[in-house]
């Protein structure tokens, strides 16, 4: 199988952890809301809405298990 750079590997890290990694890079700013659930739903697409216009944007979803 041939890898490319969409390859992903999935890694466990604690939200934490990720979050300090990434503002270590100083390469973004960081928007973070939390937590998206049907009562939000609507408030966090328009906040996207919102950075896409702005700039190209990456985003990170983080889901629990319940």
């Amino acid at each position: 199988m041939l890898h490319t750079k969409y390859d992903n590997k999935v890694r466990k890290i604690s939200k934490t952890d990720l979050m300090k990694s990434i503002r270590e890079t100083g390469l973004a700013d960081i928007y973070l809301m939390e937590p998206v659930d049907k009562s939000n739903v609507r408030t966090a697409k328009q906040e996207l809405d919102r950075l896409i216009r702005n700039d190209e944007v990456s985003l990170i979803v983080v889901s629990t298990k319940k």
